[in-house]
């Protein structure tokens, strides 16, 4: 009895993870259509082949635009950091 419980177990185990990766796909087309025809409108394109000639004209725009930010926030990262140990050894030379 224990191995048909162990084996129902794992059963219902890989019909979770298969509904799960079911549900995932659906979440990601979902997104991919929401984005693109957000991209669509705001860029007011009705042509899908133009579309697709803007995203690869300005792919590597935005990648740069990307890791700039991620330079920016990195950078207040130590920023804050910076000035957090300046009170810290100010606090302590107080004391």
């Amino acid at each position: 009895m224990a191995k048909k419980s162990k084996l129902g177990q794992v059963q219902k185990l890989e019909e979770q993870i298969r509904e799960l990766r079911e549900k995932q796909k659906k979440i990601i087309e979902l997104a991919q259509k929401e984005i693109g025809e957000y991209l669509m409108d705001s860029w007011e394109v009705e042509d899908i082949e133009q579309a697709k000639k803007l995203i690869d004209k300005f792919k590597q725009e935005a990648k740069a635009s990307f890791n700039n930010s991620d330079a920016g926030n990195s950078q207040e990262l130590n920023s804050n950091n910076t000035q957090n140990n300046y009170s810290a050894s100010g606090s302590n030379s107080a004391n």
